[in-house]
């Protein structure tokens, strides 16, 4: 997996949303919402991520940079990323 979109897939795969909503105590247009958008908040990457048995700092800092726009610094911490989960 390389975006939270597959991390909330996996998820939505393994329990329905209404299942994540009411465990996390949201609302069913938090994650079509995120569906649409096509990516996670750090908050809601890290929970999926403890709730699926993945590193929640990982998946935070996933979708922190998610909502980045292109530049040089990003592409740094994509490799450093990398580095840390090889």
């Amino acid at each position: 997996m390389t975006s939270t979109k597959e991390l909330l897939e996996r998820a939505l795969n393994m329990k329905p949303a209404k299942y994540w909503c009411d465990r996390y105590y949201i609302e069913q247009c938090t994650i079509s919402n995120a569906k649409k958008r096509g990516h996670l908040s750090p908050a809601l990457a890290g929970n999926f991520a403890i709730d699926l048995g993945e590193n929640p700092a990982h998946w935070m800092a996933v979708a922190a940079m998610e909502t980045e726009r292109e530049s040089p610094m990003l592409d740094r911490l994509r490799a450093s990323l990398l580095r840390l989960k090889s």
